[in-house]
């Protein structure tokens, strides 16, 4: 079995869909067909059963599912030890970055480590935090960049600290924030709650109809006048309007933390300690723990 196979597997058994799945590793429809039989062919058992809801997992598929993940993750290990035995550092990087993370620091970043370990192949997977908290959970990720806060037990480097911003248009400057719309967007437990906290202290209803999780759409629409927000600092650096830093009834500074977690049996490869470091010199202008 194959890294493409592996990776077909593991693709195919969270879309159910032929379709998303060869788009996903840029293959052809009939490529991937063809390929899934000759596994089946291999193992004596059939895989995936179609359906009108897509493909779905055979009995036998879910039972070798684990078998394969641990397949790739020791083909990764192997490759790994095999390229910190050269000179110079190389190995696989497999890294999860929060969405907003990678949209406003995840280039400057990648640019300067690519420069230094040319020969370090990075895996990069964009999601939401809650997702990549949950895949840390499971395994199916070893380090991860994520925003907020998050129980986690096992190793976390606290990169820094941001100030959490309410926003709304120049025009808008002086409204009453109980007539104005809230724009809303999802985000995880701890910022929720902190949230919450702030608004009930301040006498402020969350009444909204907007619910939107791209925030530079919600920022157009403040500017344009269709609302106010409460975003963290890190989304505001091309915001065109008015920015006022967030406190609680106490004084306490409304803060959004962004953390690297992994787990420490990952943490022993040289290329991780490397983008580690490489993280933490990025953002050595702001406060750096590591527990």
């Amino acid at each position: 079995m194959t890294d493409k196979d592996i990776e077909l597997l593991e693709d195919l058994s969270k879309t159910h869909n032929i379709t998303k799945t060869a788009q996903r590793l840029y293959t052809t429809q009939s490529a991937l067909t063809k390929r899934l039989q000759n596994i089946e062919e291999e193992l004596g058992c059939p895989l995936f059963i179609r359906s009108k809801k897509g493909v779905l997992l055979t009995p036998f598929a879910e039972t070798i599912l684990p078998y394969v993940r641990d397949i790739g993750h020791n083909l990764d290990q192997i490759r790994n030890i095999a390229a910190c035995s050269e000179d110079e550092l190389g190995g696989t990087l497999k890294v999860g970055v929060a969405v907003n993370h990678a949209r406003y620091k995840l280039t400057n970043l990648l640019e300067a480590f690519i420069a230094k370990y040319p020969k370090v192949d990075i895996q990069v997977n964009v999601k939401r935090s809650p997702d990549l908290y949950q895949e840390l959970m499971s395994g199916e990720t070893n380090l991860a960049i994520i925003r907020g806060d998050y129980p986690w037990t096992e190793g976390d480097v606290i990169l820094f600290e941001e100030d959490v911003c309410l926003v709304r248009s120049k025009e808008q400057k002086d409204g009453d924030l109980n007539m104005l719309p809230f724009i809303d967007r999802t985000s995880d437990v701890s910022y929720e709650a902190e949230l919450g906290r702030w608004m009930k202290e301040h006498r402020i209803r969350r009444h909204s109809g907007l619910l939107i999780n791209d925030v530079d759409t919600i920022l157009q629409m403040v500017e344009r006048n269709m609302g106010w927000t409460v975003i963290p600092e890190i989304c505001l650096s091309e915001f065109n309007g008015i920015v006022e830093k967030l406190t609680f009834e106490d004084g306490t500074p409304f803060k959004r933390r962004t953390h690297l977690l992994y787990r420490p049996d990952y943490f022993q490869l040289p290329q991780v300690q490397a983008f580690v470091e490489a993280v933490k010199e990025f953002n050595c202008n702001r406060s750096v723990k590591l527990l």
